[in-house]
C-alpha cells in the first residue's frame, strides 16, 4: 500500500530482502548501504551502488536478483521520497500502521468461522469507505456518495 500515491517503504524494504536472501550475507552490507542511500531520498546514488555490486557478482541467479531490484527501483524512482526528511517534517512515511488496520479486517471477514462474510467486491467497496474515512476525505467526498446511493436503494 502507497502513501499519497508514494511506494511504501514495507514494499521497497521486502524487495531488498528477497534480493539478501538470494545473495547471502556476503553482499548484505552493500545491499545495506544502497537502502539507506535510498531511504534519504538518493535515488540516482543507490541505484549506482546497486549497479556496481551487480557488476560485481558472477553468478547469474543473483544478477538476475538485481537487475530486478535495480530495474523497480528505477521504474519507480519518481514514487520514491526521502523518508528522513518526510519524517523531520513529521508528515506521513510510511504506510505499516495502515497496512496493519486492513490486513486485521481483511481477516477477521474472510475467517471460515465466522457467519457472514465478504466477498471480494464487498470488502473492496469497505475498506474504501475505511480509508476515506481515515484519511479525512469522508465529509468532503464519500458521505454525499454514499448517503446517495443508499437513497436510491431504499
Amino acid at each position: 500500500m502507497a502513501t499519497d500515491g508514494l511506494i511504501g517503504i514495507n514494499s521497497i524494504a521486502q524487495k531488498f530482502q528477497n534480493v539478501k536472501n538470494a545473495l547471502g550475507e556476503a553482499f548484505a552490507a552493500s545491499l545495506e548501504s544502497a537502502k539507506w542511500t535510498l531511504w534519504h531520498g538518493h535515488a540516482d546514488d543507490a541505484l549506482t551502488k546497486l549497479a556496481v555490486l551487480r557488476d560485481n557478482v558472477s553468478e547469474e541467479a543473483q544478477r538476475s536478483k538485481l537487475t530486478g531490484l535495480y530495474e523497480y527501483i528505477h521504474r519507480n524512482q519518481a514514487y520514491i521520497v526521502s523518508y528522513e526528511a518526510r519524517e523531520q517534517a513529521n508528515t506521513t512515511y510510511t504506510s505499516q500502521v495502515a497496512e496493519s488496520h486492513v490486513d486485521a479486517l481483511i481477516n477477521a471477514r474472510h475467517k471460515r468461522t465466522q457467519k457472514m462474510q465478504w466477498t471480494r467486491e464487498g470488502a473492496h467497496h469497505v475498506l474504501q469507505i475505511s480509508a476515506m474515512m481515515a484519511s479525512d476525505a469522508w465529509e468532503s467526498k464519500g458521505q454525499a456518495e454514499v448517503l446517495s446511493a443508499l437513497g436510491a436503494v431504499a
